[in-house]
C-alpha cells in the first residue's frame, strides 16, 4: 500500500494544510522555520505512528480556535489528519487470495482518517465489489447451478449469509432435496467463513478491511531528539515496548541493542564481555553502512564499553545493586585519539543513529510497507555532507520505503526533481500553515531555499567541462565574440568553437567566482592586468585553486603593465569605436596621455565616468561597417589573444 496524499486541519499552526501530494520515491517538503513543516510530520505520523503517539486536544488543538470551537462543540469531532493511500499489486493479490477476484483493483484508494475524539485503529472509505465477493464464494463452493444462481444475487457478504440462514429453515423442500440443497448450503458458508477468517456476518468492505489493515504503511518518524546519547543507562531501557520505535534518544538506544540481540540484564551480568563483542559486530556494521555515504571523515571507528556501577542496596547484607551504562566511544584513527560520542560531529552522530534505529525497525516490519519521516534530517551537517545525505536518502532509503523529510537548507534540495518539492508557508492566524507545490503562489522568503539551490545549480552547470572563459563584462564577452567570427571569415586564428563565454560582472567578483568553483571544475580567466582582481587571482593560484597557464591577463598580448580588453585595439582603432558610439571626434593628440585607453579618455570627461559597454554596443551593432576599418595590428593583437586562450586548457 502506497500513500498518495494526505491533509492537516487543525493541529498546532494549522487550519487546513490543503491536499499534500506525496511521490512514491521521495517528497520535500521546503519552508521557513516555524513554518509548520514539523507539525506536518507529526500529524502524518500519529496516523499509523510506531510509538503509540495519539492527539491530544490540549497538546495540539491551535489554542486561539480552542475555546470558539469548544463552545461550538466541534472540538472532538474535528479531524486532524486524513490521508489516501493506494492499493498495489501486492495488496490486491492479498484480497483476492480470500475474497477471490475483481473484489479491489491495483489504484484503488482507501481513505483514512483520525478525529481528535477518536481512538484505536484510523476510520476507513473504500469502495468493493460486494457482489464480485459473493459471486466468488460462491463459485468456489462449486454447487448447483440453480442454487449458485440464486445465491449470487446476493449484493453483499451479509445479505449471502442472511440468504444461507434463510434457504437452509426453507420447509418447502422434500426431505432429500433439503438434504441435498442443505449440503450445498453448507459448502457455500465454509467458503464465506474462508473468506471472511469469522463465523459472523459481515460486509465486503469489513472482510477487505481486515485483510489490507496490516497492510497499511506504518511511519517510522526521526528527529534530532531521537539521536543517541554518548553515555546511556541501561535499566532504564524498556526492552518489551515492541512497537516502539525511534522517536527519543533511549528508543534508539534500544534498538542498537536489539540489533545485537542483547539486553540491559546481559550486559550487567558476568558474561557481558561476550554480549560487548556482539555490540562492537553490530557497531562495526553501521559504521561501514555510515562511511558508505558519508564522506566527511571515513578515520572515525565507533567502540562500545559496559561501565558496571555498584550502588548501595537498600537490603542491608546485600550484595551491592549493579547499574549498567554503555559508554559509546568514537576513536579517531588518524589523529590516535577517542572520545565520547556525544561530543563528535552531529553528522556523524546523526548517520549512525538513525542506521541503528531503522535497520532494526527495518528487520521487524519486513515485508511490510512503511513511510519514513525525517524532520530536518542533517540540520547542521556541511553543504557537501548534506550531499552525501541526498545520496543516502535516494540510495539506502527510497528503495525500500516512501520517504518524507523537511528542511530549509538549499543544499537539501534537489532541483533536477524539481516534482518532489512542496512549499510549507505560514500565513498567519488567519490560514494557518499551507503546503503548495505552485511556486508561484507563494512568497519570496518560503521560496529562498529553492531559489538559492536553483542559483547553485545554474552555476554548476554553466562551468561543466574545461570550455569556460570568464571575463569581466558583458563588454569583454561582445569583443572576443565579434572579433573570433570575424578573424575565422578571414581564415586567422580565433577561438575554439566550444568555448563559453561567462561574464562575472566585475573584475572583483572573478576571484570569488574562482574560489567556489575553480577547485572542482575547470575554467580559464581573461582579465585586465594591474588590477587588483588580477593580484588576488595570482595568489589564487598560488592557493591552488586556480592553474597558472588557465589565467590570461590582457598585457600579454599587449606589453603593456597595466592593460584593459580595449587596449587590445590599438588607440586609433578603438577611438574610431567610441566616436561612432557618443558621436565625438576624439583624436589620440585630443585625449589624455597614459597607457589605458580608457583611462585616458576618462580624463578628459567632466565626472570622469565612463561607459564601457556603449563602444562595445557599436561594434556589434554595425559589424559590417567597423570591422573592415580595423587595422591589421589590431586582428593580429586579436589573433594572439586567441591562440593563448586556446592554449590554456591543453
Amino acid at each position: 500500500m502506497k500513500l498518495s496524499s494526505f491533509r492537516v486541519r487543525k493541529f498546532r499552526n494549522i487550519i487546513d494544510s490543503g491536499q499534500i501530494t506525496v511521490e512514491t520515491s521521495v517528497t520535500c517538503l521546503v519552508g521557513m522555520n516555524e513554518a509548520g513543516k514539523t507539525a506536518i510530520l507529526t500529524a502524518l505520523n500519529r496516523l499509523n505512528p510506531t510509538d503509540g503517539d495519539s492527539f491530544n486536544v490540549q497538546r495540539d488543538y491551535p489554542r486561539w480556535l480552542l475555546t470558539r470551537d469548544r463552545r461550538d462543540g466541534v472540538v472532538e469531532a474535528t479531524i486532524p489528519i486524513e490521508a489516501t493511500f493506494e492499493i498495489t499489486e501486492d495488496d490486491a493479490m492479498s484480497v483476492a487470495e480470500r475474497l477471490g477476484d475483481g473484489v479491489v483493483a491495483v489504484g484503488d484508494t482507501i481513505q483514512t482518517q483520525k478525529s481528535y475524539g477518536a481512538s484505536g485503529q484510523p476510520q476507513w472509505r473504500l469502495n468493493v465489489n460486494g457482489a464480485g465477493a459473493v459471486a466468488n464464494v460462491v463459485d468456489r463452493a462449486a454447487i448447483e447451478d440453480e442454487l449458485a444462481t440464486t445465491l449470487k444475487s446476493c449484493p453483499d457478504l451479509t445479505d449471502l449469509a442472511a440468504k444461507l440462514e434463510e434457504l437452509a429453515n426453507d420447509g418447502d423442500e422434500t426431505e432429500a432435496s433439503q438434504s441435498a440443497q442443505n449440503a450445498n448450503l453448507q459448502k457455500v458458508r465454509a467458503e464465506l467463513t474462508r473468506a471472511t477468517g469469522t463465523d459472523s456476518a459481515v460486509t465486503a468492505l469489513k472482510a477487505v478491511a481486515s485483510i489490507l489493515r496490516p497492510r497499511t504503511p506504518r511511519f517510522f518518524y526521526f528527529s534530532e531528539y531521537s539521536v543517541l546519547e554518548g553515555r546511556v543507562d541501561l535499566s532504564e531501557l524498556d526492552l518489551d515496548s515492541d512497537d516502539r520505535a525511534a522517536t527519543t534518544s533511549s528508543q534508539t538506544a534500544r534498538s542498537l541493542l536489539r540489533l545485537a540481540e542483547t539486553t540491559p540484564d546481559d550486559l550487567a551480568g558476568e558474561e557481558y564481555e561476550d554480549r560487548k563483542a556482539e555490540l562492537e559486530a553490530v557497531g562495526n556494521d553501521l559504521t561501514q553502512q555510515v562511511f558508505h555515504y558519508w564522506k566527511q571523515n571515513p578515520n572515525l571507528r565507533v567502540r562500545f564499553d559496559v561501565d558496571r556501577v555498584p550502588r548501595d542496596n537498600p537490603s542491608h547484607g546485600h550484595p551491592p545493586i549493579i547499574t549498567p551504562y554503555l559508554d559509546i566511544r568514537v576513536e579517531d584513527v588518524r589523529h590516535s585519539f577517542t572520545n565520547n560520542f556525544s561530543q563528535r560531529s552531529s553528522g556523524f552522530r546523526w548517520f549512525f543513529s538513525f542506521l541503528a534505529a531503522f535497520t532494526e525497525f527495518e528487520m521487524r516490519q519486513g515485508q511490510e510497507d512503511f513511510v519514513v519521516l525525517l524532520d530536518e534530517p542533517g540540520l547542521t551537517l556541511h553543504g557537501r555532507a548534506q550531499a552525501d545525505l541526498l545520496h543516502f536518502i535516494n540510495d539506502r532509503l527510497a528503495p525500500v520505503a516512501q520517504v518524507l523529510y523537511t528542511t530549509h537548507s538549499p543544499f537539501m534540495v534537489e532541483t533536477d526533481k524539481i516534482e518532489r518539492i512542496r512549499i510549507v508557508e505560514d500565513g498567519g492566524p488567519e490560514t494557518g500553515a499551507t503546503v503548495s507545490k505552485e511556486v508561484l503562489r507563494v512568497g519570496q522568503d518560503s521560496l529562498f531555499p529553492l531559489q538559492a539551490a536553483l542559483g547553485y545549480d545554474v552555476v554548476q552547470h554553466l562551468f561543466i567541462g574545461e570550455t569556460n572563459l570568464l571575463v569581466e563584462g558583458s563588454s569583454d564577452l561582445i569583443y572576443l565574440d565579434t572579433l573570433s567570427r570575424y578573424l575565422a571569415s578571414k581564415h586567422m586564428a580565433h577561438l575554439d568553437d566550444d568555448w563559453r563565454i561567462m561574464p562575472a560582472g566585475s573584475a572583483n567578483n572573478i576571484p570569488s567566482f574562482v574560489a567556489l568553483i575553480g577547485t572542482t571544475m575547470e575554467v580559464s580567466v581573461l582579465i585586465d592586468a594591474g588590477t587588483e582582481g588580477a593580484q588576488r587571482l595570482k595568489r589564487a593560484i598560488e592557493a591552488g585553486r586556480l592553474s597558472e597557464r588557465r589565467l590570461i591577463e590582457v598585457s600579454e598580448i599587449t606589453g603593456g603593465k597595466n592593460s584593459d580588453i580595449e587596449d587590445v585595439f590599438t588607440p586609433e582603432d578603438y577611438l574610431l569605436l567610441y566616436n561612432t558610439a557618443f558621436k565625438r571626434r576624439a583624436t589620440t593628440s585630443s585625449i589624455a596621455p597614459g597607457d589605458r585607453i580608457v583611462s585616458r579618455i576618462s580624463k578628459k570627461l567632466p565626472d570622469g565616468k565612463y561607459d564601457h559597454y556603449k563602444p562595445a554596443e557599436s561594434l556589434l551593432r554595425d559589424q559590417a561597417k567597423l570591422l573592415p576599418k580595423l587595422s591589421q595590428e589590431t586582428l593580429e593583437r586579436f589573433a594572439s589573444l586567441f591562440e593563448r586562450i586556446n592554449r590554456s586548457r591543453e
